[in-house]
């Protein structure tokens, strides 16, 4: 299970970062290696798994409202673009096509895996459920505020990533005649998010590994991960390429880990703690 985990957070950082050096280096870096702004990314990932889990924890927690409120002004400031008729036909091709053959889409809620291994590191282990919950209506607001801007915003026709999409609704966004072309401060707010987003899955990268081998020093580790990472974003000549990797490789290694067989190892978890309990009662 570990190994698998291993695999399947490997490949979370080598997409992000693949995709997200593409675009940067369609809108801004023309004439720049895309070699260059990977390793950017690689660099400080690795920078960044030098400090504690608390230290992540605390930079995640001064971006997360950042990173909504550049959302949020996208919005607001896109209302005046927004056609509801784009929301229709409701339900797609249908009910049975959207919650039936739909079911494999739930790949994209892969971000559940990093609550698995989070319980550990509370103070208060008690406060899990709460801070479970929260993390998830978090991430489903961002997730819905992205994809109303999108969907409501751009035709049916328009098909490009997440963070491309939403930049060009950040080139449109003018306040007053002295504050215009302000797409390059969200471009900066996503690059550190980016970064942040990496470093975690990096992080918990490792702690797996350390936990396997019970190594005690991480850093050799930490170079290994990243480098291992970079390798990976090289090797496929383009992101069409990557992005056929991952429809094929990502999305059902999540559904059959995660979904899969993490369930089946709680459930079998849970009525082992029944069993000692009640084994503990009768003694």
């Amino acid at each position: 299970m570990g190994i698998f985990y291993i695999f399947l957070l490997i490949l979370v950082p080598m997409f992000v970062i693949k995709n997200f050096s593409e675009t940067l280096q369609l809108i801004y870096f023309k004439s720049s290696p895309l070699i260059y702004i990977v390793l950017f990314f690689i660099i400080s990932s690795t920078i960044a798994n030098k400090f504690s889990i608390k230290v992540l924890a605390k930079v995640n927690l001064m971006i997360i409202p950042i990173v909504f409120i550049s959302i949020l002004v996208i919005l607001l400031s896109s209302i005046k673009n927004f056609t509801p008729q784009r929301i229709f036909p409701i339900l797609g091709y249908g009910v049975n096509e959207t919650f039936f053959m739909g079911l494999s889409n739930l790949f994209s809620f892969s971000g559940i895996c990093y609550l698995l291994f989070l319980n550990p590191f509370l103070n208060k282990t008690t406060e899990f459920k709460k801070i479970s919950i929260i993390s998830m209506i978090i991430s489903g607001i961002y997730l819905f505020l992205s994809v109303t801007c999108i969907l409501l915003s751009l035709t049916f026709t328009f098909k490009s990533g997440e963070s491309f999409s939403l930049y060009l609704l950040t080139r449109n966004l003018e306040f007053g005649r002295f504050i215009q072309r302000i797409d390059a401060v969200f471009i900066l707010i996503w690059i550190i998010s980016t970064v942040s987003y990496i470093s975690i899955a990096v992080y918990f990268c490792i702690y797996i590994f350390k936990k396997l081998t019970k190594i005690c020093d991480s850093s050799s580790i930490n170079y290994t991960i990243n480098l291992l990472i970079l390798s990976l974003i090289i090797l496929p000549s383009n992101i069409a390429t990557l992005n056929n990797i991952i429809g094929k490789v990502f999305k059902i290694s999540t559904l059959i880990l995660i979904f899969g067989f993490s369930t089946l190892v709680l459930i079998l978890a849970n009525l082992k703690l029944n069993f000692i309990n009640k084994k503990k009662g009768k003694v």
